[in-house]
């Protein structure tokens, strides 16, 4: 299993997003995933039973995003928009920095237990202005993967914050 970082650039509007981010948090990364590969052994609680990656070589990630549809699989709020998900993304490195890391099976059982739960859209409107409160049942990105990781205080984590407590607590314990 790796966590990975976001640090590239989409085209158009999202593009703008990745860059507004980046600047607001004032790092490199706008976006986080957890990405599961063969071997990890929680196949059978992929969507399609497999971490194999696909035909175009994509593999299983898990976050939680604010735009995209949840998958028509999915427990909870199949179709509608925002929170977390399953989707199979090609993982390009010039746009990703991956960091392997333990827990594939407390990673996956949390992505499946949480399917469908809600994107934070106050907490990032917090980022802007502090009187917006978090909404506990509801996480972001990094959030969402600093969850499956089983750090502390998950809420507290940006794209940025995330891989720097991540690697650091992977030196610490590897």
């Amino acid at each position: 299993m790796k966590l990975a970082s976001y640090h590239g650039t989409r085209a158009g509007l999202m593009g703008l997003g990745n860059i507004l981010i980046r600047l607001r948090l004032r790092g490199p990364y706008s976006h986080s995933e957890i990405v599961f590969e063969p071997g990890d052994g929680v196949d059978a609680l992929m969507p399609d039973g497999t971490c194999a990656p696909d035909a175009d070589g994509a593999l299983w990630c898990v976050s939680s995003t604010g735009l995209e549809h949840i998958p028509p699989w999915s427990p909870r709020r199949p179709g509608k928009r925002g929170g977390v998900r399953f989707k199979r993304i090609v993982i390009k490195p010039d746009h990703w920095q991956l960091d392997d890391m333990p827990g594939a099976q407390a990673a996956a059982t949390w992505a499946v237990l949480n399917e469908g739960r809600l994107y934070d859209w106050q907490l990032i409107l917090g980022f802007l202005a502090w009187v917006v409160p978090h909404k506990r049942s509801r996480v972001r990105c990094s959030e969402a993967c600093a969850e499956m990781l089983g750090l502390l205080d998950a809420w507290r984590f940006d794209p940025c914050a995330l891989r720097a407590a991540a690697v650091a607590g992977r030196a610490e314990h590897g």
